[in-house]
């Protein structure tokens, strides 16, 4: 009787030791924060008493081990562990199985395996220049100081994102730097004229598929352009006693013209149609402008003009007070 009772309940005291056994180690993630540490995490599963990781690498292609405890009872980084220089070298490959341990029993993860170069992660640039190119138009050039603690030996690729600075929709370009390569610039072309861009900057070591964070932003202005035309209307006004016609001027730039350049003022010369012998001119920079015009048809034309040129004229033509 007491051999059939050991039957029945054996199985069940093995079923139940083997439910209390820590949770296996899972999706175990490496970085290597160049130059400064190689941190593994782990998914620990639900763990209901005290369970304690041990992280076993072997690095050095092989030659060398070493181990990283870390434990449940620590709320934070509990499922992470870290491994510090000198005992790291790159360029190499290691290995590393994550061992979780409780009162119950040991259970060890699947072993991975790591290339140091193809997880390193690096600092950000610092940007310290963003300025237009005298005389090229729409474009900023951006210069930058590559990370300190970044790889000799390696290319860097970078992404730069940018946007205007009243806009909240980044646009990006990435590309390459050779690590011989001492000039760390970069010419943002296709712009707009006269605007503000908020620039970032980021960079990766070339095969590695960790990105360092983003660069402080900062901001740089595109040169102004010349003036494009204006579009000039006119309101006629009832003549006054003497004859003389109230004519009042305004102008605007056409629906959807960006803005290139800041305008310094406007230059308006008008005549009688017949007679151009009689040509005023007058400059102003405010509108809109009221002229006091004889009873013939005239013709009054205008631009505007800042530092780099002038607009193209815009011409209206007044008509005389007998046409309909």
């Amino acid at each position: 009787m007491m051999w059939t009772w050991a039957l029945w309940l054996f199985p069940l005291l093995c079923k139940f030791s083997l439910a209390a056994l820590p949770a296996k180690p899972e999706n175990i993630s490496c970085i290597y924060y160049y130059r400064k540490n190689l941190t593994c995490t782990w998914s620990p599963g639900e763990e209901t008493s005290y369970t304690q990781y041990t992280v076993r690498r072997t690095y050095s292609y092989g030659q060398k081990h070493d181990n990283c405890t870390t434990n449940s009872s620590t709320s934070e980084n509990r499922a992470a562990c870290s491994f510090f220089l000198p005992r790291i070298t790159n360029p190499d490959n290691c290995t590393i199985e994550v061992e979780a341990q409780n009162a119950d029993g040991v259970i060890t993860s699947d072993m991975t395996y790591w290339h140091l170069e193809g997880i390193a992660k690096t600092e950000p640039p610092e940007i310290f220049s963003v300025k237009p190119v005298w005389s090229i138009k729409r474009m900023i050039q951006i210069e930058w100081i590559k990370p300190e603690l970044a790889p000799v030996s390696s290319n860097l690729k970078y992404t730069l994102h940018f946007r205007t600075v009243n806009s909240t929709s980044w646009m990006e370009v990435n590309f390459t730097k050779n690590r011989r390569d001492a000039d760390q610039t970069h010419n943002l072309t296709g712009l707009q004229a006269f605007t503000e861009y908020v620039i970032a900057l980021r960079c990766a070591v070339d095969g590695s598929k960790f990105w360092s964070d983003w660069s402080q932003e900062k901001m740089g202005m595109t040169e102004e352009e010349a003036p494009c035309g204006l579009e000039l209307w006119r309101v006629l006004k009832p003549a006054e006693a003497d004859g003389r016609r109230p004519v009042q001027l305004l102008w605007k730039k056409p629906r959807g013209a960006p803005v290139l350049e800041k305008t310094l003022g406007y230059n308006i010369w008008y005549f009688p149609e017949n007679n151009t012998n009689l040509t005023e001119t007058i400059n102003t920079t405010n509108q809109p402008l009221e002229l006091h015009l004889g009873g013939e048809s005239y013709w009054v034309s205008m631009i505007s003009y800042n530092s780099l040129g002038k607009s193209p004229v815009a011409t209206l033509r007044i008509p005389a007070i007998q046409e309909k």
